[in-house]
């Protein structure tokens, strides 16, 4: 839809006879006209005609009408109307971030996007496949009990047979209770809405983020005065409530590159100053935004750069500095990339994160990020494929084991450089040194604990045993282990019990989740490993 053209003579007396002929047509396609060209001359002459104070009208026929058509062109209508401060206030008092953050989860349904290089085989298997595997959605009827669980293709095969109908009331986890399936916006738009659609998924999703970014523009959370602002502005307070934020989040796993790089500006523009930044890690958004395997990554390292060090987590390993203990980055990037993040800012850590390099201050290549690409995948990946089904599904925090990356074995880090390369005059004679001193003690400091070294006080089948594991069986597949330590973490873990249930954790798990806990996973490697109760 394009925006250039002649001028329109009367804007707004044009404007209201079309609005009025949107409300008499009872044909779609003729609503669906309307609605364009409302649009057309309301984005160009908005301020011309002013506020359109049934915004909130608007809102509620985007959530009650069944036509694809009419869905985008509302859409498209809305997105328009609030170029407008006024409208935005009108559609904010409307409810309307619930729906269209009930819209954008329908992403997850685009199946046609681009092949996304580095995928594991975790995430290898077709949409399609995992919508048939995946059994989410439960449906019941008043005079029965309920049905379930189904997956989505299932539940199109119900919808065939009649089984169910826009009234069967229906369930999946992520949503807030029992709705009839026309209120389910998932299963309205898949099984019983008509016409064609104007945008596929992805472009959708890419429109409702724009919106979403724009209103938080409207209303920033400093004022003139660089000034932080409280109460948080409402537009911002009503994207990072629970029901928003998350699913939000969970837009980085499209992997699309449009999206991804929307979904980060959104995300800095939201947690600016944001009372629920601490807890941000706890929707798995760092996670989900290292996995990203694009070019276009400026914007995620400004988001990790103000973010990483402001999690309130519990770090489960005892890790070898203050910047790691306090990063939530430190068990997913070696130490070197953390302080380089802190110390060089987000441009030229974007450059090193896409690069190769091999210095005193960083040793980062292709194949280390592809490594923890695979690892965090591994780690999510009963997650993944359940948005497939259920484009609500929520994702459960579980902390995620330290990652070991064997380029970086035989590497000494203190303070801020690699020891190996410093000392190498030959490669790197004019390094500069910022502390000196400090540097010199933090040497002094990792030669003490070098002579101070004492054996494991657990053993492999002492591991074993606290995970409920058969011992003496010479060793278990890995997704065994991690299932067992999932099983665990879901109960004892401090980050599922922030209230301080984990005081009540039974000794033999405290090393479990104290230190170490890669461990879990590499259990080949424990005997080398200081773990102690």
């Amino acid at each position: 839809m394009s925006d250039v053209g002649h001028h329109v003579r009367e804007p707004r007396e044009f404007f209201n006879d079309l609005y009025h002929r949107f409300l008499l047509s009872p044909k779609p396609s003729m609503k669906a006209m309307c609605l364009q060209a409302m649009a057309i001359v309301y984005g160009r002459c908005h301020e011309e005609i002013g506020p359109f104070n049934d915004t909130a009208f608007m809102v509620r026929k985007l959530e009650e009408c069944e036509n694809r058509t009419e869905r985008d062109r509302l859409l498209q209508f809305i997105d328009k109307l609030l170029h407008n401060r006024h409208n935005v206030k009108l559609f904010l008092d409307t409810n309307g971030v619930r729906v269209l953050v009930d819209l954008v989860t329908l992403a997850h349904l685009h199946t046609q996007r681009a092949y996304v290089p580095l995928q594991t085989s975790s995430l290898e298997a077709s949409p399609d496949q995992q919508r048939d595997t995946e059994k989410e959605w439960y449906y019941g009827n008043k005079d029965k009990e309920r049905d379930g669980p189904y997956s989505f293709g299932e539940m199109k095969e119900l919808w065939k047979e009649s089984t169910i109908h826009q009234k069967t009331r229906c369930w999946a986890q992520g949503m807030e209770g029992w709705r009839p399936l026309e209120q389910i916006p998932q299963l309205k738009w898949q099984l019983m809405a008509q016409g064609m659609s104007l945008m596929n998924e992805s472009d959708m999703a890419t429109l409702i983020l724009n919106i979403f970014i724009r209103m938080c523009e409207f209303y920033p959370s400093r004022d003139a005065e660089n000034a932080i602002v409280r109460p948080l502005p409402r537009a911002k307070r009503l994207l990072s409530e629970p029901n928003a934020l998350p699913h939000i989040v969970q837009l980085l796993l499209t992997f699309d590159p449009s999206l991804v790089e929307r979904v980060t500006k959104l995300l800095n523009i939201i947690l600016e100053d944001n009372p629920q930044l601490p807890r941000a890690f706890s929707t798995g958004v760092f996670f989900f935004i290292l996995m990203y395997t694009g070019s276009n990554i400026l914007p995620i390292a400004k988001f990790l750069k103000y973010t990483h060090m402001k999690q309130s987590f519990r770090p489960d390993e005892q890790q070898s500095s203050d910047i790691m203990q306090r990063s939530i980055l430190g068990q997913l990037l070696p130490e070197a990339m953390v302080c380089f993040l802190e110390n060089h800012g987000s441009v030229k850590f974007s450059e090193t994160f896409l690069g190769e390099f091999d210095n005193p201050e960083a040793i980062w290549n292709g194949e280390m990020r592809r490594m923890m690409i695979e690892k965090i995948a591994a780690h999510i990946a009963d997650f993944t494929p359940r948005l497939q089904s259920n484009t609500r599904a929520t994702y459960q925090y579980c902390a995620m084991p330290v990652v070991r990356y064997k380029q970086l074995e035989d590497e000494l880090f203190c303070n801020i450089y690699y020891l190996r390369h410093l000392c190498d005059t030959l490669r790197f004679p004019d390094w500069p040194i910022k502390k000196p001193v400090a540097l010199l003690k933090d040497v002094l400091e990792e030669w003490k604990k070098e002579v101070d070294k004492k054996p494991p006080e657990m053993s492999v089948d002492q591991a074993y045993d606290a995970l409920g594991l058969k011992t003496g069986v010479g060793g278990h597949e890995e997704n065994v282990v991690r299932k067992a330590y999932f099983k665990l973490a879901q109960k004892y873990h401090p980050d599922k019990n922030p209230d301080g249930r984990v005081s009540h954790t039974p000794s033999q798990y405290i090393p479990i989740f104290s230190l170490f806990y890669s461990t879990i996973f590499s259990l080949a490697q424990i005997a080398s490993l200081g773990i102690s109760h």
